[in-house]
């Protein structure tokens, strides 16, 4: 791959000759040493630099790689953990992965087959002595040497070489006795080539899980699937944890040895040297006596291209979110329910709409991500930035009907940007003289309508009314809400709140709001459990119901109904929901396939809740009825913002700005929109600045208004025609 204009001429004195390849945490360049030594050199992101997790992964990943020798794996060369921007250099491997051999020449012969197992047993062999786990042992992760065939004689032997195989990329390895351990909530693996308890106790995984990978990549070369294939990776974890593999066209021979490699519980797995003297007791010569491959004739498989590394482990910001529902039409529209406005994408698109795209403002640095916040909206698209107050796009054009400029002083720091937020006709946003106040506007002529003095922590359209959280926030766990006539400013009500939840009041049904009013006891200080019910309008109580035990966000209020996530240790990641009646307080449970990180709150639509797992970069679908998973995306999609629903459809945003629209019934792919374009004159990358993973996902879901959606990225804000 060649370079790019803002790639390195070096990094720790090695000469930077090309690109190998490039993921989630990082980017690997071809290097050269001063002698002229080939290596590849691992740098990671600059967004993860400033992560100390991140950083303390990254020193395991270099620890772990240097601990391991061996004919079979690619030994480390040279490291800086500590750099700017931390940097691994190994010994350079000229060859293909397992995947791309297979993808374009098809199952291994039965000698490449015999040897393949060999050579991997001896690398976990190594592996394992120097008290390392791999935990991600798959087909991209096996190099397979350019010259074995010639070394070798041809034969697969492998007399007299240092062996095809090498084992790479320890990147989500741990020491055995590591204190190391998982976080951020990422799927630390690759269905299907995990083991069964790589998704039930993710953090206790030890040797047995790479013998397990073991078995899977020898049905994988010998039959090109993996034995628990699937269509996502929910149902790979499925068939992992619950079925028996599907092993295809695996030689007889080899099936007793893959049986017990591929066994559910660690204990009844063999070691790598058990596996090896399996290996050396079995024919040098196919059961047949033939050197084809081992499932006879096979149709020479497409290329497929490299799946990312998709690994986000830093916490995305997230964009204010419209209050409620959206218009059934263009301009002049009025606000509807949750869930409810909007045509449907047959509709067709209205008269004299273009797609469209608009670049967004920066903030003075061209590599640096966009600080400006949009909203789409039926009325228009609506942008806040530090340098402008508020700017309304027209959703037909994507041109620039009005600008209300910023006035704050030059002086004033800390300014907060978050999406402005419409409801009831109108558009707030934080005031433009910089006081962390609050401006109302009239949504389609621009008209200032009110101004509330700051400052103010928040600020949230629900119900009806808009709630403000007064003063700044602070570590006190008693705070003002007052709620406002969104059309005239005129104060509804206020309450003194003490509550832990940084953010109290959530959207009810039928004109009320909830109240998370649930504190921790302290000495001597009783503690609450409590979730209130308001009238939104006049803020007398209603009513009020005991939340579930436990350490638990609640993430989201829809239909008057509390979505509650369960933290995982304090680490940010879930992987159980409870939901309960904020009426009667009934509750249940439901059970996610792995811990999922939801940096922002469920979508539910009907009987289903859709949940944005940053980590994956993943939507797991989940029945309500049944309290079980229904569908997740494939992660080579790359899910990259939070989804949205209309009809039968899910609308996300793609990391090349692309719509994709999913069936909500089975999770599959209907189409995609072509990508939008932020390129200009001078700009040879995208306006957000680097590669796709350099960027994070958008935080605002693709907006679908009769046949057309708006998106949100940190490149800007575009819209394109739905295609059915």
């Amino acid at each position: 791959m060649p370079l790019r204009e803002d790639d390195p001429e070096s990094i720790g004195g090695y000469r930077i000759e090309s690109r190998i390849g490039t993921g989630g945490m990082g980017v690997v360049y071809l290097g050269r040493s001063a002698s002229g030594r080939a290596v590849a050199v691992k740098v990671v992101h600059t967004q993860y630099a400033d992560d100390p997790e991140f950083r303390a992964r990254f020193r395991q990943e270099v620890k772990a790689a240097r601990r391991v020798s061996g004919a079979f794996t690619a030994p480390v060369v040279d490291a800086d953990p500590e750099a700017a921007l931390p940097w691994m250099a190994t010994a350079y491997v000229s060859g293909d992965t397992l995947a791309q051999r297979i993808a374009d020449q098809g199952p291994l012969d039965w000698p490449r087959l015999k040897r393949l197992g060999g050579e991997l047993a001896e690398a976990l062999r190594e592996i394992h002595r120097a008290e390392v786990v791999h935990r991600d042992l798959k087909p991209s992760n096996v190099l397979l040497l350019e010259s074995a065939g010639g070394a070798d004689g041809g034969d697969g032997s492998g007399s007299g070489d240092g062996g095809m195989t090498r084992v790479i990329d320890f990147g989500i390895s741990r020491a055995a006795h590591s204190d190391v351990r998982t976080q951020t909530g990422l799927v630390m693996g690759s269905p299907p080539f995990m083991a069964p308890e790589q998704f039930s106790s993710p953090r206790d995984v030890g040797p047995p899980v790479d013998i397990f990978a073991l078995g899977a990549l020898l049905v994988y070369a010998a039959t090109g699937r993996s034995p628990f294939e699937a269509e996502n990776a929910y149902l790979a974890a499925y068939q992992t944890v619950h079925n028996d593999p599907e092993l295809g066209a695996l030689p007889e021979a080899l099936r007793p040895l893959v049986m017990s490699c591929l066994a559910k519980s660690p204990q009844d797995r063999p070691t790598p040297v058990q596996v090896l003297d399996a290996l050396a007791a079995l024919p040098d010569e196919g059961p047949t006596g033939a050197t084809g491959s081992a499932t006879g004739p096979s149709a020479r498989r497409p290329r497929r291209g490299r799946r990312f590394k998709v690994v986000l482990a830093s916490a995305v910001a997230l964009v204010a979110m419209i209050g409620t529902g959206v218009s059934a039409a263009f301009l002049g529209g009025t606000d509807s329910g949750a869930g409810g406005g909007g045509t449907d994408a047959k509709a067709g698109v209205p008269a004299g709409w273009r797609p469209w795209h608009v670049a967004a403002e920066k903030d003075g640095d061209d590599m640096m991500p966009s600080s400006e916040a949009c909203t789409p909206h039926a009325q228009g698209v609506y942008c806040a930035s530090p340098t402008t107050a508020l700017t309304r796009l027209d959703p037909l054009t994507g041109k620039v009907r009005w600008t209300k400029p910023m006035h704050r002083p030059k002086s004033t720091t800390g300014y907060s940007v978050t999406g402005p937020v419409v409801g009831a006709g109108t558009v707030f946003t934080y005031s433009a003289e910089g006081s962390g106040g609050v401006d109302a506007y009239d949504a389609k002529s621009g008209r200032r309508l009110w101004r509330l003095p700051g400052p103010h922590a928040e600020f949230q359209y629900l119900s009806g009314v808009l709630v403000v959280h007064k003063g700044e926030l602070s570590s006190s766990r008693t705070s003002t809400y007052t709620a406002y006539d969104p059309r005239s400013g005129r104060e509804l009500w206020h309450h003194k709140v003490t509550s832990d939840s940084p953010g109290a009041f959530y959207a009810g049904p039928d004109g009320t709001v909830f109240a998370d009013l649930r504190i921790a006891p302290r000495k001597g200080v009783p503690g609450s459990s409590e979730i209130a019910r308001y009238d939104a309008r006049s803020g007398r109580k209603l009513g009020g119901t005991k939340a579930p035990k436990g350490d638990l966000w609640l993430a989201t209020v829809h239909d008057g109904k509390g979505y509650f996530a369960r933290w995982e240790n304090d680490s940010g990641v879930s992987s159980r929901f409870f939901i309960q009646d904020l009426t009667s307080g009934k509750v249940r449970g439901i059970d996610f396939p792995w811990a999922v990180e939801p940096e922002a709150p469920p979508l539910v639509r009907g009987d289903a809740m859709y949940l944005f797992d940053y980590a994956n970069e993943t939507v797991l679908a989940l029945d309500l009825k049944r309290g079980k998973p229904l569908w997740t995306t494939s992660r080579e999609l790359r899910i990259f913002s939070e989804p949205s629903v209309r009809g039968d459809s899910l609308y996300a945003t793609m990391p090349d700005d692309s719509v994709i629209a999913i069936n909500i019934r089975t999770g599959r792919e209907r189409w995609r929109s072509a990508a939008p374009s932020f390129k200009d004159a001078t700009d040879t990358n995208n306006a957000g600045g680097g590669s796709v993973d350099d960027r994070s996902p958008s935080g605002v879901a693709p907006l679908a208004l009769g046949g057309v959606l708006y998106g949100v990225t940190d490149e800007g804000t575009f819209s394109v025609a739905a295609k059915g």
